[in-house]
């Protein structure tokens, strides 16, 4: 895979996880009414944030094949984990230390593979 893509699809997911904060930290104020939701502004950041990881997504797709890509994402949920540890106080059990392991595992062996298939 080019080192633009991984750039990229590294881009994707942080702005991806920017976005699951976001819209955690505005979902305390949530409310269904329609000039509630348009002034709650970290889920409207959070709405930017999952504009401009879709438009990373489509360029890493440019570079690299889609095989390749997409696994990528599932760092998604790890820098979801750590967001959740260190800025909400959430615990991790062993368990999820363990699945956060092999989720890197999983990456870092598909985009090995990619480059020496």
């Amino acid at each position: 895979m080019k080192p633009v893509a991984i750039l990229l699809m590294f881009l994707f997911t942080v702005f991806s996880a920017a976005g699951q904060y976001l819209y955690k930290l505005g979902a305390g104020s949530l409310k269904l009414e329609p000039f509630a939701l348009i002034t709650n502004y970290p889920v409207i950041a959070g709405l930017s944030f999952y504009v401009i990881a879709a438009v990373l997504l489509m360029y890493a797709l440019k570079h690299a094949e889609l095989s390749v890509v997409y696994p990528f994402i599932g760092m998604g949920y790890v820098w979801v984990a750590l967001l959740a540890f260190f800025f909400f106080g959430e615990q991790l059990m062993l368990v999820n230390w363990l699945g956060i392991g092999l989720i890197v595992a999983g990456v870092s062996l598909v985009g090995y593979g990619s480059g020496h298939g």
